[in-house]
């Protein structure tokens, strides 16, 4: 499926929007998150049209949670990669030919034992959700893996896909599956670590680019849950203060973006000599301790004589 022009698009598969099917290379909040995290020459080594991997025969590790997390989104939004389920014990032996046989053919490959666990989390999320008053999520009206598409005075291609829309497009949703704790006050960890803030920016900017009519009056929430059990999930709606973080932090990945697809230069790191200080909670840990055990100092180089 190819873009042609900027708009909401409902049907698009996984494997087109991951190939990026706009008129040029768009940019997403994955890239942003890289941009800001590393550099534009990172952000443009991901990009799947300006740059090339080299051929490599390598299978990727299989890796549980991964495709647990998978199998849990398809089933959760009824959309995403498709799925190839397996009951092997493992992918070891003759199934690991067979793996690598479906993911060459760009879909996912789950072990029916993890598939089972992906089928006991939705399972559980439905009726936390429900308890919590929240099931418009899985049962309201809307649809999943939405692709945004726009395109920005400057001639630039956005685009950014949102796990959840409803019909209103007032409160879209992302859903996230991990090994970590979602417990309350693990929340910022998961948040800060995960780009929420910047994650929630570009959906914003997309859709106030597409329904400019609604600007200003979107909620943006977080479903997030723990792939064991007993599958325990929390629903985030992100504050204000935090929105403001993430269209600070995107305002600065689209200009550096802006800067290098303009010039065709992509620096990485800079290369002069560094000096950098201590980061300030380090510094303020060694003092602390060094203040508690107290320790008794000399009061100037000794030497011993023989």
């Amino acid at each position: 499926m190819a873009i042609k022009t900027p708009g909401i698009y409902l049907d698009m598969s996984a494997a087109d929007y991951y190939a990026d099917p706009c008129p040029l290379p768009s940019f997403t909040q994955s890239l942003a998150k890289v941009l800001v995290e590393h550099s534009p020459r990172h952000a443009m080594l991901e990009h799947p049209r300006l740059h090339t991997p080299a051929e490599d025969d390598e299978t990727e590790k299989y890796i549980k949670a991964q495709a647990i997390g998978s199998a849990a989104h398809h089933l959760m939004l009824g959309r995403g990669k498709e799925l190839e389920v397996r009951d092997y014990d493992s992918w070891r032996g003759k199934a690991s030919a067979e793996r690598a046989e479906i993911e060459a053919g760009g879909k996912v490959a789950i072990l029916g034992k993890h598939y089972a666990v992906a089928q006991r989390m939705v399972l559980a999320a439905g009726e936390q959700l429900a308890a919590a008053g929240l099931d418009a999520f899985m049962t309201g009206t809307g649809h999943g893996e939405v692709c945004l598409a726009w395109q920005e005075e400057d001639g630039l291609w956005f685009r950014s896909l949102v796990d959840w829309l409803p019909d209103d497009m007032l409160i879209p949703y992302d859903y996230k599956t991990t090994a970590m704790s979602c417990a309350p006050w693990a929340v910022p960890r998961l948040m800060a670590e995960g780009g929420w803030d910047l994650q929630a920016a570009m959906h914003e900017r997309g859709l106030e680019a597409l329904d400019p009519d609604n600007a200003g009056r979107r909620r943006f929430r977080f479903i997030a849950q723990e792939n064991t059990e007993p599958f325990a999930l929390v629903a985030v709606e992100l504050t204000e203060a935090v929105m403001t973080v993430g269209r600070k932090k995107l305002d600065y990945a689209i200009a550096r973006w802006r800067q290098c697809m303009r010039s065709g230069v992509w620096p990485g790191y800079p290369p002069e000599l560094l000096r950098p200080e201590l980061p300030a909670w380090n510094v303020s840990a060694w003092l602390t301790r060094e203040e508690a055990e107290a320790l008794e100092r000399p009061a100037g180089n000794v030497i011993m004589a023989g």
